[in-house]
């Protein structure tokens, strides 16, 4: 299914201009270009544009965000079972214009399934004390991928990149990342987490899905 990216209501009244909340120009005419590509070839080439316009430098347009930013995931822990829609929380210092996101690896494929931003349960200051974050992803296909191993992925993603792809959709109006939990979502994939993504500072765990149903109860 081909996807494209809908932009605010003011760039379509009157143009794009140079940048539109941080994102250059360039990256727009890009994106609009990936149109006709369609499927995973069109959503890898919107993340190339992402990093090819960002400005920020470094491999791949990745930056690093700052010395006292940090990212863990306190549960699921490693190696435990887990259910198709299963909670999953942590706690992090998230440094001034980012966002944490979570994503999904299946053991064996190079495709990400970026899942997008997590719910902040408690903001901290970082000195006293730091995020506390939570989230219930889709992890993997149920029934087909049971048993199957999945790495989850917490990451720090540059605010500019987090609203650009979460204004992506499809030609019918389908969020490829869900604005809530349990919202219609086509997917978004990708062979490596967005550009601009903080890679000094994240947070990973293995885990195995065993189970159909929910695992999304307050903690």
């Amino acid at each position: 299914m081909s996807t494209h990216t809908t932009p605010p209501e003011a760039e379509r009244e009157g143009g794009a201009p140079p940048t539109t909340r941080g994102v250059p120009r360039t990256v727009l005419i890009a994106c609009l270009l990936i149109t006709a590509l369609g499927g995973l070839t069109g959503l890898a080439t919107l993340l190339s544009a992402l990093g090819s316009g960002s400005g920020d430098g470094g491999t791949d347009g990745r930056t690093t965000a700052t010395p006292s930013a940090s990212v863990r995931i306190r549960y699921p822990q490693q190696a435990a079972s887990v259910q198709h829609h299963q909670k999953v929380y942590g706690d992090a210092v998230i440094p001034p214009h980012h966002t944490l996101w979570l994503a999904s690896h299946k053991k064996g494929e190079a495709s990400l399934y970026l899942l997008g931003p997590v719910h902040i349960a408690a903001q901290g200051s970082g000195k006293a004390g730091p995020t506390t974050w939570d989230a219930c992803p889709q992890v993997g296909d149920f029934p087909a991928q049971r048993g199957a191993s999945f790495e989850l992925v917490a990451a720090l993603v540059p605010d500019a990149t987090s609203d650009y792809l979460l204004g992506a959709t499809t030609y019918e109006g389908v969020q490829l990342v869900p604005a809530k939990p349990a919202e219609a979502v086509a997917g978004l994939v990708s062979t490596r987490l967005p550009p601009g993504t903080d890679t000094a500072h994240q947070d990973s765990v293995w885990v195995t899905l065993t189970e159909g149903g929910e695992n999304c109860t307050t903690r």
